[in-house]
């Protein structure tokens, strides 16, 4: 019986492990020419930034934008809002710096986290089950030794 618990425990463990590992974005870092970071004005929620800001959830931009890569690098250089195009408009941002930012929100993107919300309702129904079974074969189990002294 022993042995049925720890396989059920990592089961449940290995289930759950890529919801408790955030993904790795370069959101929180500044650009190395000064520019500020992402989330230094906005939250991003669906990368595990969700601190309240005073621009918008960035989680969706880069489906918002028509998942094009060239979009939005020219929408994080020139978008039109003033104090985004005073830190990032006349900057001399690094363009493999430009491309790990807009990789990063490639990874978040709307239909990736649609596939891994998805997995997370299957594990999350699994595990669910697995401890409704554990709890059933608790209370249906007899205890031959009370039995035996009614």
């Amino acid at each position: 019986m022993k042995k049925f618990f720890s396989i059920i425990i990592s089961l449940m463990f290995f289930a759950f492990l890529p919801m408790m590992v955030p993904a790795k974005t370069t959101f929180g870092e500044p650009f190395s020419n000064g520019s500020p970071a992402c989330v230094s004005c906005h939250s991003i929620s669906a990368a595990g930034f969700s601190t309240p800001a005073w621009a918008i959830d960035l989680s969706t931009a880069y489906n918002d934008l028509g998942g094009d890569p060239e979009t939005m690098k020219m929408v994080i250089k020139s978008s039109g809002v003033k104090a985004m195009d005073a830190a990032y408009g006349n900057a001399a941002i690094p363009a493999e710096e430009l491309d790990a930012k807009v990789s990063s929100f490639a990874a978040i993107s709307s239909q990736k986290q649609a596939k891994l919300s998805s997995f997370g309702i299957y594990a999350a129904s699994g595990g669910v089950f697995i401890v409704f079974l554990i709890i059933v074969r608790l209370f249906s189990r007899r205890n031959n030794k009370l039995e035996e002294n009614k």
